[in-house]
């Protein structure tokens, strides 16, 4: 990771880099993809001013603080910076659950989306395309239960509201409720 420091009426001292070296630790504790990290120092009257931009690869965060001290300023910019990584690695990690239906359907499914290989399909099996299709709101498991017992249907397939899923319910032969929730590695 390359450090860079620009300083405006203020003399970086060997205890401010010390302190600066042990933020930018922190901060690439935290996310580990740093390419670059720009310090600017002001010192203004009886306030000092501090910006840090973080740069990484198609992502960068910018945090600007101000304190009476040198040392308040640049951990409070600090912890700026982390809050917004904190932000991000959560967005990412919320948009790799909420796959778009197609995705679901293909991770459900994986062998329908593949064309047949040319050949002998005697022994391949039919699909069948079933052109009901139904948007299905967002429920817990006692609601789809409550749901199944009301619809004349063996199986129900929901959207898990807790767990942000896709899930299937079935009725089993001694009327007793089946729960399937897949696990997508």
């Amino acid at each position: 990771m390359k450090i860079t420091y620009s300083a405006h009426q203020i003399k970086i001292t060997d205890d401010i880099h010390e302190f600066i070296l042990k933020r930018a630790d922190k901060i690439e504790a935290r996310f580990g993809e740093m390419q670059a990290l720009n310090v600017v120092l002001k010192a203004e009257k009886h306030q000092f001013e501090v910006e840090l931009i973080v740069t990484a690869p198609r992502v960068s965060f910018y945090a600007k603080n101000s304190a009476h001290e040198v040392f308040a300023a640049l951990d409070g910019a600090a912890d700026k910076v982390i809050r917004q990584i904190r932000r991000y690695k959560e967005r990412l990690k919320d948009r790799r659950h909420h796959a778009p239906h197609r995705e679901v359907v293909a991770q459900l499914n994986p062998d329908a989306t593949d064309p047949q290989p040319e050949g002998d399909t005697s022994d391949a099996p039919t699909i069948v395309a079933v052109p009901d299709r139904f948007a299905s709101k967002p429920m817990s498991v006692a609601e789809a239960v409550t749901e199944l017992q009301v619809s004349d249907e063996t199986f129900l397939l929901f959207f898990n509201s807790e767990t942000q899923e896709i899930n299937l319910l079935y009725q089993a032969d001694d009327s007793k409720y089946g729960w399937v929730e897949p696990l997508f590695t």
